[in-house]
This record gives C-alpha cells, sequence and structure tokens, in this order.
C-alpha cells in the first residue's frame, strides 16, 4: 500500500477515536482527500503542500498527542520529507527532526508509564528517519561531543573474546583515533572514527561521512582481458534472460512427473483404467501441440495481450493434461509415456552458456566497462546507474549488477570521455568523472562507503575492567591486547 493510503486509513481511524468537533473532522477528511488526489495527479509541489496542510491540523489536536497520534506524525514528517526532496526543497533536513521530536515525546510518554505499549515501532520509525538522514544527506559531520578525552594508558590494539563465532579487533589510538573490524560468519563490518574515556566508559563515535567529498573517484584502468570478457557474456546473457522472461513467461521446466516407481506394487488393472490411459495420453498430445502452437503465437514481436495470454493459458492446459495422463497411467499400471514437451521458438530459446568456457582473444567481443567497490575490502557496489559518455556525443546507460561491473560494447573510432554515476539509496547522488579516453577497457572506480553503507554503530560504549575493555551491550565479549 501507497504511504499516502496508509496514512489516510491510519487517520480515518484516529477520526473514530478521537472526541473532536465535526468541522475539524471534516477539514482533516478533505486534508486527507487531497494527498491523495495531489499524489495520483503526480502534483509534487501540491501533494507537499496537502501533507503539510494535514501534519499542521494533526499537530493542533489535542486528542493526537498520545503515543499513537505522535508516531503517525513522526511518520508522516518523513514523507513531507521525501516530498520535499523530491523537488529540491530545503526544507527536507527540518522534517526528519520534526519527525524526531515526536518520537522523542512519544517516548517520554511510555517512560513515564502514562500508556501502555512498547518502544519497538518508535525504535523503527527513528531507524527509519536515520535512513532517510543520510539519503538525503542530512547527517552533521564529526562525532558527538560527549566522546571524552583520549587516554594514552589505554592505547592500543585489542582482540575480542568471549563470543562464538565471532572474530573482531580494535585499534585505539593515542592521537584518539579508532579503527574497529569484525567479522560474523561470511560478514566483515568496519567502522572508524574517534574514542575518548570518561570516567570508566571508553566511548567510540563513527565519523560521518563529510558531505564535501566526493562520493565517486575514478581509479586505475585495466587493459581488457579474459575475466572482463567472462563479465560481459555473463551481463549479455542476464540481459537476455530478463529479456526471454518479459516475452516468454510461460518459458518454464517442463512437466516430468514420474509415476511409475511403484509399478510392481500395482494390482492388475481393468480394460476400463486401460482406455482412460490412452485417452489421457492423446488429450495431452493434443493439449503440448496446442500449447506448442499458443506460444510460437504469443511470443513473436508482434504479439499482443491476449496473443501472451492466450499462450499462458495453454501452458496451463498442457501442465494440467501431463497430470492426468501420468496419473492415469499409473492407475493402469503402465509406464508413463514419454510424449515430450511443446516445442518452444527461437524468441524463447537461450543459446548455450559459454562464459564459463576458454574463449580465445581472438573472439573477445570487447567492450568499455566501470567496476565500482573498494579495493582494500573486494567490496563491489551494485545498482549504481553508470552512463557512458563518448566523444562524439552519444550516451548509453548501464546498472552495476554483482561484481560492481557495467560494461557497453567497443564502439570503433571513439573513445568513452566520461561516466556519470548515479546512485538513489541509501543516499541520492549523482556525479560525473572525466577519465582518460578509453576505447577499450575497465575503469576502476572507488565509492567512499561511508557515505553509501548505514553504519554498523553511530557509538559504542565500552567498561574498563582493569587492562581489558567489555562493551556494554555484548557482556560476555572482552577486548583484550593479549
Amino acid at each position: 500500500m501507497r504511504p499516502h493510503l496508509v496514512h489516510a486509513a491510519a487517520c480515518s481511524a484516529l477520526l473514530a477515536l478521537a472526541p473532536v468537533r465535526a468541522q475539524p473532522v471534516q477539514d482533516f477528511a478533505e486534508a486527507v482527500e487531497e494527498v491523495s488526489r495531489t499524489a495520483a495527479e503526480g502534483d509534487k509541489a501540491g501533494h507537499l503542500a496537502a501533507y503539510r496542510k494535514l501534519a499542521a491540523l494533526l499537530a493542533a489536536d489535542p486528542e493526537q498527542q498520545n503515543v499513537l497520534g505522535l508516531t503517525i506524525q513522526a511518520d508522516m514528517q518523513r514523507d513531507i520529507a521525501r516530498a520535499a526532496f523530491a523537488i529540491g526543497s530545503e526544507d527536507a533536513c527540518a522534517a526528519l527532526d520534526q519527525g524526531s521530536a515526536y518520537l522523542s515525546q512519544a517516548e517520554a510518554i511510555l517512560e513515564r508509564g502514562e500508556e501502555a505499549g512498547g518502544p519497538q515501532l518508535l525504535k523503527m520509525l527513528e531507524g527509519q528517519l536515520g535512513k532517510e538522514r543520510r539519503r538525503m544527506r542530512c547527517v552533521p559531520s564529526g562525532p558527538p561531543a560527549d566522546v571524552g578525552t583520549p587516554d594514552a594508558s589505554l592505547a592500543g590494539h585489542y582482540y575480542l573474546s568471549g563470543v562464538m563465532e565471532t572474530g573482531s579487533e580494535l585499534l585505539l589510538k593515542a592521537d584518539g583515533q579508532f579503527e574497529w573490524y569484525i567479522s560474523i560468519g561470511a560478514m566483515d563490518q568496519l567502522a572508524q572514527g574517534r574514542w575518548g574515556r570518561t570516567g570508566q566508559t571508553v566511548t567510540l563515535a563513527t565519523d560521518a561521512p563529510s558531505m564535501d567529498a566526493p562520493l565517486f573517484r575514478a581509479d586505475e584502468v585495466f587493459p581488457w582481458d579474459a575475466d572482463a570478457e567472462r563479465y560481459l557474456r555473463e551481463l549479455k546473457r542476464a540481459e537476455l534472460e530478463e529479456m526471454i522472461a518479459a516475452r516468454c513467461p510461460w518459458n518454464i521446466a517442463p512437466a516430468s512427473m514420474l509415476w511409475s516407481y511403484d509399478l510392481e506394487n500395482q494390482t492388475p488393472a481393468d480394460e476400463g483404467q486401460i482406455l482412460k490411459a490412452s485417452e489421457a495420453k492423446r488429450a495431452a498430445e493434443a493439449a503440448r501441440d496446442e500449447a506448442a502452437r499458443m506460444i510460437a503465437a504469443g511470443s513473436v514481436a508482434s504479439a499482443t495481450g491476449d496473443d501472451r495470454a492466450a499462450a499462458s493459458a495453454a501452458m496451463d492446459a498442457w501442465y494440467d493434461a501431463h497430470t492426468v495422463m501420468a496419473q492415469a497411467h499409473h492407475d493402469a499400471g503402465l509406464p508413463e509415456p514419454d510424449i515430450g514437451s511443446p516445442a518452444v521458438p527461437p524468441e524463447c530459446t537461450l543459446p548455450t552458456d559459454e562464459s564459463y568456457s576458454d574463449i580465445p582473444a581472438s573472439q573477445w567481443r570487447r567492450g568499455v566497462a566501470v567496476m565500482i567497490g573498494v579495493p582494500q575490502s573486494g567490496l563491489r557496489l551494485s545498482g549504481v546507474e553508470v552512463t557512458f559518455v563518448f566523444d562524439d556525443g552519444h550516451r548509453e546507460t548501464r546498472t552495476t549488477r554483482d561484481r560492481g561491473f557495467a560494461v557497453v560494447p567497443v564502439r570503433q573510432g571513439v573513445d568513452v570521455q566520461q561516466i556519470v554515476l548515479a546512485v538513489s539509496e541509501p543516499i541520492s547522488q549523482t556525479e560525473t568523472l572525466t577519465i582518460k579516453p578509453l576505447a577499450e577497457g575497465v575503469q576502476a572506480v572507488i565509492v567512499d562507503m561511508q557515505q553509501i553503507a548505514e553504519p554498523v554503530f553511530d557509538v559504542m560504549r565500552l567498561d574498563v575492567e582493569g587492562e581489558d575493555l567489555i562493551p556494554q551491550d555484548m557482556p560476555r565479549g572482552r577486548y583484550s591486547r593479549n
């Protein structure tokens, strides 16, 4: 359900519970309708104005200042921020701050015991507001002010013990910087920032990314090689699979249900069962041929929606007929006949997968590729929209997939001179990199993951116990220097 519809339903529930006068109820209902209408019309500015009007009505209603009402208002501020961000308004960050303020009020009510309820929903919403802050680049730079003062006696390299299947290291530097690493199963996470000591507590605070730093930076250029060629063919095959899946949605594994595994235990069949099996076979063969005819008509470029629907229905009929045939032969004590499957037209057929074959360089297709990631960790970033800009003005756009790889074919006589990189989650950012003209090869791009990834933690506090540090949120864990 779309957010504005969720709010409309939630607000209607509030109206039913709240003892408000008729006129405010009418105003509120009109505001809810305006939110829905402007969203449906694509009126972004009007949508933002409608949300603000609705939020003002809620904020002015004394009956909506309970935990439920404040939670809905906080969630509404998130949508106000999204609407403001969509039109480039500077009010997006202020709306997120207002949402956090509403959540703080709701938490205070719960802490005072004035209302029953759990804080889980409030924490979830605060986490969502935090994600939006990062996406909209509202995160302030620098650690919180309460980290304390670095203590030279605690500086050193610590190792975690006491937590099963978890490896972690902590480096406290004398200058107040820290580096932290944890490995849980196949997941590795890193953090860095500043640390300090206050009494018997050490506080680690991760540095927020600089909003002025570039998100992407061009790195080395690698020659086209066998690995790049393999990636190119894998991507081309993935694109072809998606195209065929869209064109031929019925293109799934052929029916092959073997019902004859226990025929030795069957009682002798009568003539009626044998006749039924024979008729089921003829019906399955007819359904097979009809399905072949319908999918051939439904997979051509000129096929209509009705053609495609008919092909899907014919394939369903074939699977049903095949099942009936198999069951009938099983009941008759006969082996299931192999009548094959509907013929698949070339438009629905994938070529042989050659991405894992040794391909001679003379047969390479070659291309210009971008590989986005973090060299130190081997991390690669998928979901980045990459636009290759050639020196003749031609532009082609691809999206990075596994291994952070996007590629376009070589264009004879022209070079790629710029790449435009765009991400939408968890931050919205577009950057243009001018690169050394590239006719063929792989341009590596380094991404600042501090701006992309959710921080492992914002603040971690550890208790000083002798020479060791005990994480407050991991009481069985112990960081030791030996």
